[in-house]
């Protein structure tokens, strides 16, 4: 196959090699948790063991309401020796490993503002690249089959959308697809659940992000100017008594509280309580979730074919996801199998 020797994988190298070299200091460090050291950038959740738990666990609960790894019709593009696939904003890069154990024929290229993945123990197929999308996405023009992004709607102001969108079309190939996707906010929650939802949603406008953007992927697609055949796809995740799926449901509210947890830091500081009354805070949201018919949507996904200059391609967004085996986070694969 000769993955890592591509002229994509060279070009990662290149890029790794030179992030090395002129990488400042990476990390800051509040309440007791790593955070990344991004200038200017409005994401603030943590960047370290635990997050990354989390973002394990959001993974396979995706991949588990899905019962898929993607929606899109790209089984002849995954079919392709040397497929090239990219991973916005990859995080803990749960979905690239999984991806590239699927599919160990794709050249997988993880890209973050901050490092947050394993390096020790990684598939060969994958390739990470230290790069903050908002400065230019760092590859050629038409260099992937297939780009992915997920959760970055704590990650980009609002003006900065269609800026963003129109990087991933720059970089996507003709008849290549792109897949978003993005949460809600909450909606039935009890009362400490509104508390600390929306006093970390607040926090974030006040940084300029939209809680709405899951309303609005479609709307940039479609202003894009190079998409078309835009469709979505939206799925609810419940918490509670409306859910039938009483394991999905405990792994929904466990992952709430991890994410309640890692906003701790900020949350806890705009409310003005202690790290103690927070604490107390989480526990009583996720009683609460057991008891009230909280949900959220989980994913607004955009399928779209992409406009060039010889008629046609495609480009979508949702959810894609494959089979990882022995790690993430306390086996929730085979808890949701």
């Amino acid at each position: 196959m000769g993955c890592f020797k591509s002229k994509l994988s060279e070009k990662a190298d290149s890029l790794k090699s030179q992030n090395s070299k002129n990488s400042q200091k990476e990390f800051r460090f509040a309440g007791g948790r790593r955070f990344h050291n991004v200038k200017d950038s409005v994401y603030y959740l943590p960047n370290d063991e635990e997050e990354s738990d989390r973002l394990h666990l959001q993974h396979f609960m995706i991949r588990y309401i899905f019962q898929s790894n993607f929606s899109a019709p790209i089984e002849h593009i995954l079919s392709e020796p040397e497929v090239k696939i990219l991973d916005v904003g990859c995080g803990a890069a749960s979905w690239s490993f999984d991806m590239a154990t699927t599919y160990p024929w794709a050249e997988i290229v993880g890209l973050d503002m901050s490092p947050h993945q394993p390096t020790q123990i990684k598939p060969k197929n994958f390739t990470f690249v230290k790069a903050n999308v908002l400065e230019g996405i760092p590859f050629d023009d038409n260099t992937f089959d297939f780009i992915f992004q997920r959760y970055l709607v704590s990650a980009y102001s609002k003006e900065k959308w269609p800026y963003v969108i129109n990087e991933l079309v720059r970089v996507l190939k003709p008849g290549g697809y792109l897949e978003l996707c993005e949460f809600s906010y909450l909606f039935d929650a009890g009362p400490t659940d509104q508390r600390l939802w929306f006093t970390s949603a607040r926090i974030c406008e006040e940084r300029g992000v939209d809680w709405n953007t899951y309303e609005k992927l479609e709307e940039y697609a479609q202003n894009q100017g190079q998409l078309e055949n835009i469709e979505k796809d939206i799925k609810p995740c419940y918490h509670g008594v409306k859910s039938n799926d009483i394991k999905l449901s405990k792994v929904a509210i466990n992952h709430m509280t991890y994410l309640y947890e890692s906003l701790k830091p900020y949350v806890s500081k705009r409310l003005q309580i202690s790290d103690d009354e927070y604490d107390e805070l989480v526990k009583e949201s996720k009683k609460e979730e057991f008891e009230y018919d909280m949900y959220y949507y989980i994913c607004n996904q955009i399928q779209a074919q992409l406009q060039v200059w010889f008629g046609f391609g495609f480009k979508i967004c949702e959810n894609m996801l494959g089979s990882m085996h022995g790690w993430g986070s306390n086996n929730v694969e085979s808890f949701l199998l």
